[in-house]
């Protein structure tokens, strides 16, 4: 028997004795993943340092210290009000203003911030202001949320669904309730279910883990995550597309409301839905050739740009699990799955974001900072008035990109 094939074999009947053991995994073993599922962009130029203080288009907001405890910890998402006035969403559940900015120095800015309300005991994920007073979020633990701050006495969490009818009759949870957006046209709110994991507390610390159902399904292969949109003027949920991205990150739709751009996290795509027109109902992956793996995604309304956040480079290690023999691939996979989840690899450091034209389906131009030297993981983006807000579920400050005269676009 020659090496190759002892080696599968092994692979094989490990990998069956595995199979056996059904509480090792409660989200099933894992699967083989088609060559057009995986990530299959370019290696990361370590060349490209363009997200570098240094090179000039990085401000950082940073919470004024006025002696009270921080409450920017963690700003995923950026939001700005009707009067321009930005907030965001911190690790606490705490939606905050940002106001009152002062120069520190060439490259930051402090910031007065100010708690507008406590959103309770979930981890918010993403959200976005609608015109009025009231904020549309994801909150992994409750699902689709809102708030309206202008309610009396005071503002009151509201869970708009964390579980839904399917067209059969069945119904279905929102597992991982993760990105959202509106539809300027017709009011409807578009969201990602990142995932039919759902998320546990580390026992270690005692926090629920936000991150470790991604690093599973990554692990695992299965794409579970879906697009839901909900019709606030009757209150339905549909599904727009399931069981279509390895873990559905961010989601953003166009000026025009044609269609809702969604990430697929570890297959590194951006993903176009038909929403009007000749392919509605429609998928159409229109961009793949990212160096990174793909989080949070936004749409300007003054222009066709979109910005796509890139937390972390797509690394070698990675894809190999899903190039080697199927079996072994499966066996050490099924390994990663089972060990405890400190000892699953961390992310190397690094910070990027992409900017794309969703109708050319083109990138434009990718910044980043190839070593998180100045700013890294970046999982939120934000456009507003020729300048994207970088948020980070592991910060403690703003990133501001001015892409405004750098980019050239029709």
């Amino acid at each position: 028997m020659s090496g190759k094939l002892l080696v599968i074999t092994v692979a094989v009947l490990a990998h069956q004795l595995l199979s056996k053991q059904s509480l090792l995994f409660p989200h099933g073993l894992p699967v083989d993943l088609a060559a057009s599922d995986r990530h299959s962009g370019p290696p990361m130029d370590p060349t490209n340092v363009s997200l570098r203080l240094s090179q000039g288009k990085l401000t950082k907001i940073y919470e004024r210290e006025e002696g009270n405890s921080a409450l920017l910890i963690g700003p995923e998402t950026i939001i700005f009000d009707n009067e321009a006035v930005m907030y965001t969403l911190t690790e606490q559940a705490k939606l905050v203003s940002i106001t009152d900015f002062t120069p520190k120095d060439s490259h930051s800015v402090t910031a007065k911030v100010n708690e507008v309300a406590d959103l309770g005991i979930g981890r918010l994920v993403e959200s976005l202001i609608l015109s009025g007073s009231c904020l549309y979020f994801a909150d992994v633990l409750k699902g689709l949320c809102r708030i309206c701050l202008d309610k009396k006495p005071k503002p009151v969490v509201e869970i708009i669904t964390s579980r839904f009818k399917l067209e059969d009759g069945s119904t279905s949870d929102v597992t991982y309730a993760d990105d959202v957006d509106i539809g300027p046209r017709t009011g409807h709110v578009y969201f990602s279910d990142a995932t039919d994991i759902k998320v546990d507390r580390d026992l270690a610390s005692g926090l629920w883990d936000i991150m470790y159902p991604s690093k599973l399904e990554a692990i695992r292969g299965k794409k579970s995550g879906r697009i839901l949109r909900y019709k606030p003027e009757n209150g339905e949920v549909d599904v727009l597309a399931s069981d279509v991205a390895l873990f559905a990150n961010g989601v953003a739709v166009d000026a025009e409301e044609s269609f809702v751009l969604f990430t697929s996290t570890f297959e590194g795509k951006v993903i176009k839905y038909h929403l009007t027109g000749e392919k509605e109902g429609q998928l159409e992956t229109i961009l793949t050739d990212f160096p990174a793996f793909l989080d949070g995604i936004d749409c300007s309304f003054d222009n066709p740009l979109c910005f796509v956040a890139m937390p972390a480079p797509a690394t070698a290690d990675l894809k190999a699990l899903f190039t080697i023999p199927p079996p072994l691939s499966r066996l050490i996979r099924s390994i990663l799955m089972i060990i405890p989840r400190t000892w699953t690899p961390e992310g190397k450091h690094y910070g990027g974001v992409a900017a794309v034209h969703a109708v050319e389906g083109s990138i434009q131009r990718i910044y980043q900072d190839p070593t998180g030297t100045d700013i890294s993981v970046i999982t939120g983006v934000t456009e507003h008035n020729g300048k994207v807000y970088l948020g980070s579920l592991h910060n403690d400050f703003i990133g501001v990109l001015d892409y405004e005269n750098d980019i050239q676009v029709s």
